[in-house]
């Protein structure tokens, strides 16, 4: 037997030791190549282990564009002391820096350099790693900014497009709509999609819609509910995800470990299923319930009682993987996590469903090869296979690196087929990587170098640039803080409105005004798409708490037990069995950093307009009736009403109920503008029912910013643990596929170098699809290219200023000026569109680029303004804003500027995608499905998070996992998946123990044999005695909640129903607010009584705790006494029991600065 599966150890306590993940002397050899993955500016143990983003010490092929490329700015205006200097697009590209080379890789001429040893933010690897060696000291300066030539008029709004015919035989999956400069095939055999399976039979059901994510609960506590497609979606376009296959003839895998081996024995199984929930949690999975692949995959395999243990052994396996992403998660680790050798092959099924979806084993972490080939099959005879992945951004760069890391887990398999695993190439059009995610060097350098700056260097982020938080399953959690180690900054969420005079805005005023406008989107939302809803096989929640399986045996699957529900009188089909309840999300605030609308499960437009702007503090005018309501209705039967349509004559009719002065429309319309900026557009050319199709899947916890860059997190995923193979500087002009999967696809780029592959992964941005740059052979079906056009691409641009010093709040992040319209009095919304998004929101962005500098926005109709603006009267603007705020104090003229103009980028023609005026609900779900031997990838394909770095990451995990079920076909399924409790391998199981159990197996068996034996003479250990309830909000909601749900009641309007069990809990935080101290003094006391009840009850604990402390300490010294622990039985074999690491936390410290210090990452050793 080989050696049992090596658990992520913990200390005898089960709580972590906290200290910085460095070199550990005692690491298992198989794991002794890792990446750091400090959340800070963690020191390397050794200069020699401070290799930042290094490469193998080869001489590097630069190749030249043959034709002059774009980058982000056609002109980049720099002023250096008194003097200003304009890059202009005649200006020559600078040669690159000499670098070390690379093989197949071209480094990127901004840039992507090895940092020396006094990098504070390592993504570094230990010199003993034999594949990561340690590059010889090598110090670059910043290559000059890229420049472009760039034609002087580009048409900023697409040109009139032609008109395409649906195909006549069989519906096209929507209304005809308007393609402009898509290539539209004729009706062909590829032309209209096949019908994808049913959901019995089939994985396909959450694949695309999913994006590996299901969207967020909001009926169950901080978990996510998994999101299915309707049948008719389905019906439309191909899926990529394929059913599980089931497998008799071919023989059982077998497992040389023991049970419960990944479950650390001296952890209080309570314990170690609140980690195991929250391992889940923290991967987007729903811990109490099977996701919908899960359930397509398992329905004819377990019952409904044996889904808890399946939960358990699920979330297990997730916990092993956030606790310690710089390990990949073996088979065997997720094998141990079953407590029954029974579960045994479930749990390996788990694993591949989990690997496959790219929930663990992703990003930056090396994977070894299976070592075994295949018998029969000579290196020479072996084929291999190639993917091509266009684009380099972080879709591009995450599927590359997923793609690799499956490959080499799955490598055996490939030899099976008699095949090498394939290779991956990535083919970049920039001469950098990171795609719309860039950190752009100042040429600007600090007088004297800061302490937390030391190796990074000085950047502002020209794309992608805010982190929106960390929790409940952003990938960017895993890459930044668990592997790459890099240091970021938590922006101070608070922040002051300037008036266009530079008069500080009242607060209490902004807030009501913020509360009106949040009223307008929650009554428009009533009007929005609305989510299909998913099965919801939920497990035992109380055993999954407590971390125990079901005991209860059944022999009813769930396919059987659904179908002969659905057989009895009356009963629903199985597809409407077991159903999520359906839930209505309305917005209740605004993100002022991000502009993204927070929502909550609520009733939307619920009470009449002036008993709501009552109840949120506004005054009526004289006269007006309560009951007095606002007319939607005849807006959204308008001939193209948009979201912008409605709410430009929405806001109007609030002047009938209260005194709406010309601040407040400055006010409502700063709101505005921070809602274009989050879609890149004006929003009257958003859809009015697909504005928020993403709601209700936001991250948690702090928003922040990366010190010395974002650029970083692509620039590690393409250069760690090894190199990608990646060619820049290889623009791409066609790409010819097959639709059917007969014949093998060609890219070719501009310059004539063509790639003849197996599977081509589309990472093209969409606003470059949009504009027919890259040609496709044969032309896009009609579905895709129509999901092209009415989907949304905007721009975003910024205006950086670096000051020699700060004369702004440096304790402030976030600032916003309110701007005014052609008349400053106005009252007509109509005035307000063109100025609001000029410099509105301006952000502090000093510590994590290491300089004075302040970014403003420029949103909406601004943001197109700027492709075309001359760069002086720009920053003679900004300056003139910001005169108004801090007067004289602003210098006349910035010591560096930088103005992006994303339009312009022909890698990117805008900035990121929206939901269209014409957009229909599955237009992003569509951009995802492949064609053929195309695969699509990119934030235009996230439907859960479009618009988002982490969404374009998530579209890359995605497109890798549907490649590799194209190659290796679905997961093979045992039958019977759960081995009867009588079958007779378990018998001989249980015969006797294998000689040949590793010393670490049997130490382990020792100690639950000890324990169970202790247990079974003083039974188990008391329980700590449960913390009661320390908030006398929680007693006063529980006794007012019919009150709340009767002022609710109040001014209702007809049709909407009983109060949601939400609104009544808001009502209720309302009441509690405006409650007296002298009322709020009996619930006061119920707390302070539970208080003194909990510290008896926690003395008598302690005593009986400690006594039996004692006796098991006794019984154990006996125990050895009579049964002497194991050892080691040969020369060695104590020496290959290792002890992993594991990050208990990654969550940030409340430090002043926000830079994330080493002591705030946790580990076990």
């Amino acid at each position: 037997m080989g050696p049992p599966s090596r658990p992520r150890s913990r200390d005898s306590s089960g709580a972590a030791k906290r200290s910085v993940i460095g070199l550990s002397p005692n690491l298992d050899s198989r794991r002794s190549t890792r990446i750091s993955a400090s959340s800070n500016s963690a020191k390397p143990s050794s200069p020699a282990a401070s290799t930042s983003l290094s490469t193998p010490d080869r001489k590097v092929k630069i190749k030249e564009s043959s034709s002059a490329s774009e980058d982000i700015a056609a002109e980049i205006v720099v002023w250096t002391g008194d003097t200003m200097e304009v890059d202009s697009p005649e200006s020559p590209t600078p040669a690159p820096p000499e670098l070390p080379d690379l093989p197949d890789v071209i480094v990127e001429d901004v840039k992507v350099e090895p940092i020396a040893s006094t990098s504070s933010s390592p993504l570094s690897q230990p010199a003993s790693s034999p594949s990561l060696q340690p590059l010889p000291s090598t110090s670059l300066e910043p290559a000059p900014p890229l420049h472009f030539d760039i034609p002087s008029a580009l048409p900023l709004d697409p040109p009139t497009p032609p008109i395409y015919e649906p195909p006549p035989p069989t519906p096209p999956l929507s209304p005809p709509a308007p393609a402009s400069e898509v290539a539209i095939s004729p009706l062909l055999h590829g032309d209209v999609p096949p019908k994808a399976e049913s959901s019995s039979s089939s994985l396909s059901v959450v694949s695309e819609h999913t994006d590996i994510s299901p969207a967020l609960s909001s009926a169950s506590s901080k978990a996510t509910t998994p999101v299915d497609h309707d049948s008719s979606k389905e019906a439309m376009a191909p899926s990529a995800a394929q059913p599980a296959r089931q497998i008799t003839d071919k023989p059982r895998r077998r497992y040389d470990i023991r049970p419960k081996v990944s479950i650390p024995p001296d952890l209080p199984l309570y314990e170690y299923a609140t980690q195991c929930i929250a391992g889940a949690e923290a991967s987007r999975l729903n811990p109490y319930a099977l996701h919908p692949e899960e359930y397509s995959m398992l329905r004819d395999h377990i019952s409904h009682t044996q889904v808890t243990t399946y939960l358990n052994i699920r979330n297990g396996i997730l916990r092993l993987w956030v606790r310690n992403p710089q390990i990949a998660v073996t088979r065997d680790e997720a094998v141990g996590c079953a407590k029954d050798s029974r579960w045994f092959d479930i749990a390996s099924l788990s694993f591949d469903w989990l690997v496959r979806r790219g929930y663990v084993n992703f990003g930056c972490i090396e994977i070894r090869s299976s070592r075994k080939p295949a018998a029969g099959n000579s290196p020479t005879q072996r084929k291999q296979k190639t993917v091509v992945v266009v684009g380099a951004g972080m879709s591009g760069l995450g599927c590359a690196r997923q793609l690799e890391g499956l490959f080499k887990q799955y490598s055996r398999r490939f030899r099976e087929m008699g095949e090498d695993p394939p290779r991956v190439v990535v083919l970049e059009g920039r001469g950098r990587v990171g795609g719309r995610v860039y950190s752009r060097s100042f040429s600007t350098k600090p007088k004297q170098m800061s302490p937390n700056f030391e190796g990074k260097r000085y950047t502002a982020e020209m794309g992608g640039m805010i982190i929106t938080g960390f929790d409940r399953g952003n990938p960017i959690n895993i890459l930044l803080r668990g592997q790459l180690g890099l240091d970021y900054h938590k922006l101070n969420p608070d922040m002051t409105i300037f008036d266009s005079n530079g008069k500080a805005v009242d607060f209490e005023r902004d807030q009501l005004v913020e509360k009106l406008y949040n009223d307008c989107l929650e009554r428009v939302s009533e009007y929005k798409f609305q989510q299909p809803t998913s099965k919801l096989i939920e497990g035992n929640r109380d055993l999954i708490d407590e971390g125990r399986d079901s005991s209860a045996e059944t022999h009813k699957t769930i396919r059987q037990t659904e179908e002969a529900a659905a057989a009895q009188p009356y009963a629903a089909p199985v597809s409407e069995q077991n159903m999520a309840p359906q839930v209505h999300l309305v917005p209740v605030s605004s993100d002022r950093a991000t502009g993204r609308v927070h929502t909550e499960p609520g009733t939307p437009g619920a009470q009449k307009a002036a008993h709501r702007v009552k109840d949120i503090g506004w005054t009526l005018k004289q006269g007006v009736n309560e009951d007095a309501d606002l007319e939607i209705e005849s807006l959204i039967k308008e001939r193209d009403a948009t979201l912008g349509s409605v709410i430009d004559k929405i806001i109007p009719q609030y002047r009938d109920l209260v005194d709406f002065t010309a601040q407040d429309f400055r006010l409502m319309n700063w709101h505005v503008a921070n809602l274009e900026y989050s879609n890149a557009t004006n929003y009257t050319q958003m859809s009015l029912r697909g504005w928020d199709i993403d709601a209700g899947n936001e991250w948690e916890g702090a928003h922040t910013m990366v010190v010395g860059g974002y650029q970083s997190v692509p620039r590690g995923l393409a250069l760690l643990p090894t190199p990608l193979n990646l060619k820049q500087k290889f623009p791409v002009q066609k790409i010819t596929y097959s639709p059917d999967h007969t014949g093998k696809a060609t890219v070719e780029c501009e310059d004539g170098y063509t790639v003849e592959a197996d599977y081509v992964v589309n990472t093209i941005p969409l606003g470059v699809l949009k504009h027919g740059n890259v040609q496709f052979e044969p032309p896009l079906p009609s579905w895709k290219a129509g999901a092209i056009n009415r989907l949304g691409f905007g721009v975003l641009n910024k205006v950086i200023l670096v000051y020699k010093e700060p004369f702004w709040d440096e304790g402030r992040d976030i600032f916003g000026v309110l701007r005014i319209p052609s008349s400053r009095h106005s009252l007509e919304q109509k005035d307000y569109s063109p100025q609001r998004g000029r410099f509105f929101q301006w952000f502090n962005i000093s510590k994590p680029s290491g300089l004075p500098v302040l970014l403003a926005l420029m949103a909406g109709d601004a943001g197109y303004d700027t492709e075309q603006s001359c760069n002086d009267d720009l920053v003679a603007e900004a300056t003139e804003v910001l005169r108004s705020i801090y007067g004289s104090k602003v210098p006349r003229q910035p010591v560096e500027a930088v103005v992006t103009r994303w339009a312009s980028d022909k890698f990117a023609r805008g900035s990121y995608s929206s939901a269209g005026p014409n957009m229909q609900a599955d237009d992003y779900d569509i951009m995802a499905r492949p064609i053929g031997n195309l695969y699509f990838a990119g934030e235009h394909t996230s439907g859960t998070h479009p618009a988002t770095v982490h969404g374009a990451y998530l579209s890359g995990l995605r497109a890798a996992s549907e490649v590799l079920d194209a190659m290796l076909g679905p997961i093979e399924i045992p039958t019977p998946l759960i081995i009867p409790k009588n079958h007779s391998s378990l018998k001989r199981k249980a015969s006797g123990v294998n000689n040949k159990d590793s010393l670490e197996a049997r130490l382990q068996q020792y100690e639950i044999e000890m324990w169970d034996h202790i247990v079974s003479l003083i039974d188990r250990r008391p329980a700590i005695p449960a913390k009661p309830a320390s908030n006398a909000y929680i007693f006063f909601s529980k006794s007012n909640y019919d009150n709340a749900r009767k002022k609710l009641e109040e001014g209702r309007r007809p049709g909407k129903g009983k109060p949601s069990a939400n609104e009544v809990r808001v009502m209720s935080a309302k009441m509690w607010k405006e409650t007296t101290e002298e009322e709020k003094k009996p619930f006061v006391e119920m707390v302070e009584e539970q208080k003194r009840a909990y510290a008896d009850r926690m003395a008598e604990w302690k005593r009986l705790a400690t006594e039996w402390d004692e006796k098991a300490t006794e019984l154990r010294m006996k125990y050895e006494k009579e049964h002497p622990p194991p050892v080691a039985n040969e020369e060695g074999e104590g020496n290959k029991r290792r002890r992993g690491t594991e990050v208990e936390s990654y969550a940030e410290p409340d430090e002043d600065d926000g830079i994330v210090d080493e002591e705030d990452v946790a580990m076990d050793g």
